[in-house]
């Protein structure tokens, strides 16, 4: 099988099977696809008008269910979810 990408594009995962894979809850989701987006966790928190704290918590919460630790291997964890047929 051969796939050809658009490394210009930015695919994001399918919020659905992230929720499914993970078991992230709906607030979980919508961070991590955020930060696959490029966006930094203080641009969440003021985005979406929550704590810096709120975002730690939620983020420590992503890492311990998607089995990575930093912010960086989350966003090629996900990168590679996006890739998934």
């Amino acid at each position: 099988m051969v796939m050809l990408l658009d490394l210009d594009a930015h695919l994001r995962p399918n919020p659905f099977l992230l929720r499914r894979m993970f078991g992230l809850t709906m607030a979980e989701t919508r961070l991590a696809l955020q930060l696959a987006s490029g966006d930094l966790p203080a641009d969440v928190a003021r985005n979406f008008h929550l704590s810096p704290v709120t975002i730690r918590s939620q983020l420590a919460a992503v890492f311990a269910k998607t089995n990575t630790s930093r912010q960086a291997e989350l966003v090629v964890l996900l990168d590679r979810i996006a890739l998934l047929p």
